[in-house]
């Protein structure tokens, strides 16, 4: 969408600040997403579950709980 001077905006409708920041909404799910955890699929934005199930992806490595560290 461009505005009168012809620059392109980003479509309000596919934004979020549900998450505490502004960030795309998955364009499969619809779960609002920060920019650092969306993936970009033909040319839309989409949450890890949607990419997994629409590519049939999986992760490269196996995960591992390390103890001491606080995430989340």
């Amino acid at each position: 969408m461009a505005n009168a001077l012809g620059v392109i905006m980003p479509d309000p409708t596919k934004l979020s600040t549900a998450s505490g920041q502004l960030g795309p909404v998955c364009a499969i799910t619809g779960r609002a997403l920060k920019f650092s955890e969306a993936i970009v699929l033909d040319n839309e934005y989409v949450c890890w579950d949607a990419y997994v199930e629409a590519t049939g992806a999986s992760p490269s490595t196996d995960g591992k709980e390390v103890g001491g560290l606080k995430l989340g």
